[in-house]
Order: C-alpha cells, then structure tokens, then sequence
C-alpha cells in the first residue's frame, strides 16, 4: 500500500492541531466527536480539505479513501479536538448521499459539507422504540411535491445546532417491520420542526428530542428507493460503528493518565500494558473496515465486533486512569483529573450509542452461525494444503511422535521459514504461523514449531538438521541458564517442548557479560540430563539440567522467545477456531424448549463474545508476524501485544465455550477438551500474558505519549 497520501494527511492535520492547541484555542476532551463543538475549527478543517476528503471529487471531496479519512479521525481524537460539528455529516451522512442521493441532494449538500456550511444530526431512535430501530413510528405520506414527515425522535446529538437532519421514517407497511421503511434529508428550519433540549449527566446539552409536525421534504431529498431504508440504515450502522472513535474516545485521558503516573509498579505495568495490547488491535481491526469499504464491502459483521470490544476498552481505560491517578476525581481539575471526569461520565453512553451492546452480540452472533467452519484467507494457498493433510489427525498426545509427524516432516514443513540457500523451503513468517494455526485448529500435537524455530538457528550457523526433531529451551521466569567462556552449559530450563523427542536443542543463555546468546546442544551430551513432564493438554513439556553441558554457541541471540511466544499465539488462535465451531454447532443443533439453543439471547451474547475475541487475536496475531516478516527492532511489542490478546480470548473462549456445552463438555468422550485443554496450556507457555503486558506497559510507560501514538498507528 502506498502510504504517501496517508503520510501527508495526517501531517496536514497534526499541524492544525498543533496550531490550535498553541493558540490556545481548544483544551483536549474526552468524546470529542459528540461533546466538542466548534464550527470555526470544522471550517478550518473545511480550508485544508479535511472533511468529505473520501468523497468524489465533483461534489467537492478529497477524492480519498477510507483509510485517509481514518488517519484524519485518529489524529483528531488523539488531541480531543472540537470535531462534532461535522462528524456525523462526515462520518456517514456525506458517503450515505455519495452511495444513494438524487443527483440534485448531491450537488446541493455534499460540497456544503465539505465547506462546513452544512451540519447534520441523526434522527433514528424514537422515544417507544428503544434499541427497536424497526419498529419507526415517525410516518411519512406522500404530498404535492414532496413528503409530509410526522413524528418524534430522541437522542438527536446537536440537533439545536444542525442545519439538517437524516430521518428515517415509515412511508409503507409490510410483513416485516423492517419493510415499508425510507430515509429523508429534512432542514431543520423547516415549519413544523422542534427541538426540546435534553441534559446528560455531566450537565451538558447535546441531546435533544425533535418533534416533526407535517413537515414538508422534497423528492429529491429522499435517500434511495422509497422503502428500501432498511438496508441502507444496516450499511450506515457499518459506518458509525466501525469508525475509530469507538477506540480513541478516551485517547486524551490515557495519554494524560500515562503521562502523570511516573514510575510502574508490576501491576500498573500490567495492566498499562493489557490496555494498550487491547488498543492497538482495535486500530488495526478500524483499519480493516476501512480497507473493506475501500474495496467495497459494507463490513457489518467487523463493524459491530469492533464497536463491542471498543465499548469494554474505553471502560477499561477509565479504570487504568483511576489506578495510575490514585487520587479522588475532580472534575473540575485540570489536565488528566478532569479527564477522567469526563471519561467516567462519559462512559454510560459507550454501550448504547451506535447500537446497544446486546444489539451489536445478535448481529455478531449470526455472523459467526454463517461462518461456521470458515478459516482465515490466505494468499498463498497454504491454509487449505494444511487443513488437507491435518484433517482428522487431531487427538490426544500420546509418548510416541503420531504418524503424521512423519507426513509433515516428509512434506517439509519443517523447513519452512528457513531460506533455501541454507537447505530449507523457503517462505516467511506469515507460512510458518498459517502452519502453526493449522495445527492447533486440528487438534495436532507434533513438534513443528518448535523444530521450524530451532532449525532456522541452526541453519545460519551452517548446521544441516534435515529430518530430525529439534526444539528450543527458553528459561522460565525464575530461570537462567549461563554459557561460559569453555563454551560449556550450567543451570536448569523447564517446561521444554518435546524434549525427550530432540536430538537438537537450542538454548537461550546469558554469557558472563550478561548478554544474551543461542548455544546448541545434543541430546547425549556430557551433564545432560530430562526429566519428563506434561502441560494440561498431555503434550511432552520436559525439564532440561545442564551440568557443564559442552555446546556449540549460535551466530546471534535473534529473538527466540519473541519467535516462539508468536508460534504459541498462532496456536491458541487456531484451537480458538476450533472450540468455537464446535460451540456454534452445539448450540445451532441442541434444542430446548422446542428451539435451538443459540435462538435464545444469553447463548447468543456469548456466542459473539466468543467470536469478537477469536477475531481480535487473530488481528493481533497477524500484525505481529507483519512486523518479525519486515524486520521490524520493534517487532517484540508486536509479539506481547498478540500474547495479551490471544491470553485473554483463549481464557475466555475456554470459558463459554464450557459454559455452553454444559455437562457434556467436561467429559473425554466429547472433543471438546481436545481445544480447551490446549488453549489452558498454551496461554502461558514462553511467557504468560501478565508478563508480556508488564513489559509492554513499563516500555511505553517510560517512552512517552508521542512514541505510543507512533506505535498505535504504524
């Protein structure tokens, strides 16, 4: 992807920014898109064409895309600048006249939203309906010229202040009650329009109720086909859910918060560091749905995920606030105390707005019903080969390697991640965690990655072990293993992947120096000693005892443990997948009460809690092995920001899954356990969640705001 544009727009509108705060002339907020209104800096924006900028060109936009309008979105809400003005007109009233106006609304309204001279509120919730949005009640009757709208709505953001409003009005009846539906553009001038201001709890007025009597609205105003509102409002939820600001609403209070904590003791570094995993992944999945607009698609499923788990961040973000600050809040202190008065006050709202949090799990719920047995998509073809060879090899561990060690292994896998000029198969990364994912998705305990790992160590030092299993042995929390300058090994390593099975071990250890470095050894080696074990899944985890070990010392430590915890997120995914399936299948054929278990709305919530994190950790887990593919000095935050993402889904997509299979699921006749008794132990194999989430919240912590927002949005 060309990343000029983007580069340039979000310089364009850092300097505004900048230029702003300097002068003086806005504070940062918390939930600026709906509290922060100021029309002379949407107008200033409207000078440097940054509204409408994803527009066509003719009707006065930018002629960008998607992806530029959320790196302008981001750079906004990072500084809490005054946006609400134009956000919903930009948001996604402007793309709405873009897909669906006459020609005539199009050239009367989209360049006077690109001017900042027109400004719009919604009119969708109504007083009786709740999270309802079908059951409108507000009509609107064919008249001479036009249509007559009658009707209340509520919620209406700045309705007092819109020069129009989007209505979405009954104009006919059908079987449905999401039939007979239409969208209008109505001036809020209009005779017959009033607006009854309504207060929130932090005392301010951006609700409203508007009252429309008879009010007239021409032809041309009509937004699509006359009846066929229902399936453009589902698109417009698209984009009011999955925009960026479900993510940053509360960017300024983190950045504050962080900024006055000083120090971290080990558990505000913890949990700095689950918020800030949690964080970056949201932005990349808003990423995603801007990507899939740009391609076209009206991303409705990924949408809602992302509203739901931006809902619980925001929350999240208050209370990692409160912690750092440590203090009573006062909101009517400055800087990150008045803040978090905002955020708190602030945060009942997160849940309802855009869709309620029990609205968005039913849509989500049937996307995962749909995409039942589905894997990701891969441009090589490699998820399919592995999912051909793998298929029905999945079981319990048992002491000897399984047959289908020995058809990977003649297959190749092994060299897979290992350049071809050092004698293996070539590919990257991106191969090697479409295998590992496979692997776990089946069930399929063999050492592939941890021999893939250990090989490509070995290959750069000139050590050809082509056919033979081979692992790594990464100390333990608690744990050192030292070289000395004999060249000899000295200390204990536990919980070691198939030991008992290597003939090759790779040995993360420390020199006298106190650096790091790689060292191999051979099973059989002088003062080499196993011990067996197991992890909960019955797989071979052994501890290795080294007693002046004679060991060959590796070319560079690389970042074997960064390496191995990706492997070991990848898996949890792919086990993820496979428990989620097997739930969506339980509860799609079980019955009671005479109806299918996920008919009912508690299974169904958990359901899409269930499908939201599987497809947060695999966002998590793709943009880490982007960063180990480029080369990345950073790529380690890529690694722990997957780690606390596939922890915390693989703990609580074991729960429900459990959970919803009830009885049945506890016991070996069902294969059930086969997922979760691998996702019990994966989770904090190479590293537990916490102490990835430690050290990414101490780094960024240390590093300051501006290094955080440059990881954030790489």
């Amino acid at each position: 992807m060309d990343t000029t544009k983007l580069d340039e727009v979000r310089h364009i509108t850092r300097e505004l920014v900048g230029e702003w705060l300097r002068a003086g002339k806005f504070s940062p907020v918390c939930d600026a898109w709906l509290r922060s209104y100021d029309l002379d800096f949407t107008r200033a924006m409207a000078e440097r064409g940054l509204i409408g900028i994803s527009w066509p060109v003719e009707y006065g936009g930018g002629g960008g895309s998607a992806l530029t309008r959320l790196v302008v979105t981001e750079e906004l809400l990072r500084a809490g600048a005054p946006v609400a003005a134009h956000w919903i007109a930009d948001r996604q009233i402007g793309p709405s006249i873009v897909r669906h106006g006459t020609d005539a609304a199009k050239a009367e309204f989209l360049p006077a939203i690109a001017s900042g001279e027109v400004t719009f509120c919604l009119g969708m919730s109504e007083p009786d309906s709740g999270s309802d949005l079908a059951s409108v009640r507000t009509t609107a009757t064919r008249a001479e010229g036009g249509w007559l709208v009658t009707g209340r709505k509520i919620w209406t953001s700045h309705a007092h202040r819109s020069t129009h409003a989007y209505v979405l009005a009954r104009t006919g009846k059908g079987e449905k009650k999401h039939e007979g539906l239409t969208e209008f553009i109505v001036d809020m001038a209009a005779p017959g329009v009033d607006v009854r201001p309504i207060h929130d709890l932090a005392g301010e007025h951006h609700f409203n109720e508007v009252t429309f009597d008879s009010v007239l609205v021409p032809d041309d105003h009509v937004l699509g086909a006359v009846g066929g509102g229902w399936t453009q409002v589902t698109e417009q939820l698209a984009l009011e859910r999955g925009g960026v600001e479900r993510v940053l609403s509360t960017y300024p209070l983190l950045a504050a918060a962080l900024g006055a904590a000083g120090e971290l003791g080990d558990g505000e570094a913890e949990l700095t560091g689950e918020v800030l995993a949690r964080l970056t992944t949201l932005r990349a999945m808003a990423f995603d749905v801007a990507a899939a607009m740009d391609a076209g698609r009206a991303p409705v499923h990924e949408a809602a995920m992302l509203k739901d788990l931006g809902t619980t961040l925001e929350r999240e973000v208050n209370e990692l606030a409160r912690t750092l600050l440590d203090t009573p809040v006062d909101p009517g202190a400055p800087g990150a105390e008045g803040l978090l008065a905002q955020g708190i006050l602030a945060a009942p709202g997160f849940t309802i707005r855009g869709g309620t949090t029990e609205v968005l799990r039913t849509v989500i719920s049937r996307g995962a019903v749909s995409a039942r047995g589905s894997r990701p998509a891969d441009d090589t073809g490699l998820g399919e080969v592995a999912d051909q060879v793998l298929a029905g090899h999945g079981g319990e561990p048992g002491d000897d390697l399984p047959e289908i060690w020995h058809t990977v292994r003649d297959l190749g896998w092994m060299g897979v991640g290992v350049a071809e000029t050092l004698g293996g198969e070539g590919g990257d990364p991106h191969d090697v965690v479409t295998i590992v994912e496979g692997l776990g998705r089946h069930q399929v305990s063999v050492p592939v990655a941890e021999t893939i790992l250990a090989r490509r160590a070995l290959a750069e030092a000139g050590r050809d072990v082509a056919g033979e299993v081979a692992t790594v042995a990464v100390p333990q929390l608690g744990e050192k293993v030292r070289l000395t300058a004999d060249g000899r090994l000295h200390g204990t390593v536990s919980k070691v992947p198939w030991g008992r099975h290597a003939g090759h071990v790779v040995v993360l250890a420390t020199l006298d120096s106190g650096q790091e470095a790689l060292a191999e050894v051979r099973t059989g080696a002088a003062g080499l000693h196993w011990t067996p074990g197991a992890n909960l899944a019955g797989e071979p985890r052994d501890t290795l005892r080294l007693d002046g070990t004679p060991a060959t010392p590796l070319d560079g430590p690389g970042d074997v443990l960064a390496e191995a915890a990706l492997l070991r997120a990848a898996a949890l995914t792919g086990a993820l997948a496979a428990a989620l399936d097997q739930t969506v299948t339980h509860v799609t054929v079980r019955e009671q009460f005479g109806r299918p278990l996920v008919k009912f709305q508690a299974v169904a919530q958990l359901v899409a809690r269930m499908a939201s994190e599987l497809e947060s950790a695999r966002v998590a887990v793709r943009r880490a092995t982007q960063a180990l593919a480029e080369g990345h000095p950073d790529a380690w935050t890529r690694v722990a920001a997957a780690r606390v993402i596939t922890g915390r889904a693989a703990t609580e997509g074991a729960r429900i899954a459990h959970q919803l299979h009830a009885a049945m699921g506890i016991t070996r006749e069902h294969p059930l356990h086969l997922a979760t008794r691998r996702l019990w132990s994966w989770r904090d194999e190479f590293g537990t969640a916490r102490w990835w989430a430690g050290r990414l919240g101490r780094t960024f912590a240390e590093r300051g705001p501006d290094r955080l927002w440059q990881w954030i949005t790489e």
